[in-house]
């Protein structure tokens, strides 16, 4: 019985070692999703689930651009990879938007830009409802093929 018991334990150790060594590695291969997760604040639930009411279309993607690259390429980086000129010394550094699209909802999005956060303005009394719905939608083209 004692030789049973430790071929079990020795067994459950085994997966348990295995199954840390994959989420390890996972997260070598994807240390986005690690940074997306550990450094981005939440919109509320209900604001998250909010849809889009501004249609995907190319008028509104161009739109968006526009917008972003009036407004937020100082901070962001003309590339929208948290690389801006003027958030270089912020702490915490813009956030990298390409690994953010795809990975945030559009009302997640919408809600932070409105509302800001630390040194991250908030938009709501700048631009329209209709303006921050195309800049989400230029945001979200930008996902990253990974």
């Amino acid at each position: 019985m004692n030789s049973h018991v430790s071929h079990v334990s020795f067994l459950c150790i085994f997966v348990f070692l295995l199954s840390g060594s994959a989420l390890w590695a996972y997260g070598d291969k994807h240390p986005e999703k690690k940074k997306i997760q550990k450094h981005h604040w939440a919109a509320p639930p209900e604001e998250s689930k909010r849809t889009n009411p501004v249609f995907l279309s190319d008028d509104s993607v161009l739109r968006g651009q526009t917008l972003y690259l009036e407004n937020c390429t100082g901070c962001h980086g003309r590339n929208a990879d948290g690389r801006g000129t003027d958030g270089k010394d912020m702490t915490p550094r813009p956030s990298n938007l390409r690994a953010m699209a795809g990975h945030h909802s559009d009302g997640d999005m919408a809600w932070k830009i409105k509302k800001g956060k630390g040194p991250m303005p908030g938009w709501e009394d700048i631009l329209s409802e209709e303006e921050i719905w195309d800049l989400v939608n230029f945001i979200q083209t930008l996902k990253e093929n990974n």
